[in-house]
């Protein structure tokens, strides 16, 4: 079971990725269940080297109130939430918050292959069958 934290009306946690080596945990990650896909900004991740490079593709989304919006997408080797892990999965990467106070959202994508239960009584993350 992971907690999670309620703050600015938002629900957060951290995750953990593997990019060719190199670990590195980001906090501030929104759990998102109205995000299809979970996405992470590219200056959490810099100082482990992983950026776009030549042979990623680059792909556009239009954003709330009519944005457009880059990210990439990249395979990293694994993903920890707790003591859950996934391996080889793709990840997208792009700005979520000028700021830099969200480093990254959640979406569906994980939280389904994790079997991820969020108690909102006890603001915490269960991942069922795999913890």
């Amino acid at each position: 079971m992971i907690n999670i934290e309620y703050r600015d009306g938002l629900l957060f946690t951290s995750l953990e990725i593997e990019f060719r080596g190199s670990r590195k945990i980001i906090d501030n990650i929104v759990i998102d269940t109205g995000a299809a896909e979970t996405i992470l900004s590219p200056d959490a991740v810099e100082d482990i080297d992983l950026f776009a490079e030549s042979d990623d593709f680059v792909h556009s989304f239009y954003g709330v109130g009519g944005s457009l919006h880059n990210f990439f997408s990249k395979s990293v080797d694994s993903v920890l939430l707790g003591t859950a892990r996934l391996e080889e999965i793709k990840l997208d990467f792009g700005m979520i918050d000028p700021h830099g106070h969200i480093n990254g959202l959640l979406g569906l994508d994980i939280l389904i292959k994790f079997n991820a239960i969020i108690d909102l009584k006890r603001f915490t993350l269960s991942l069922d069958n795999l913890e």
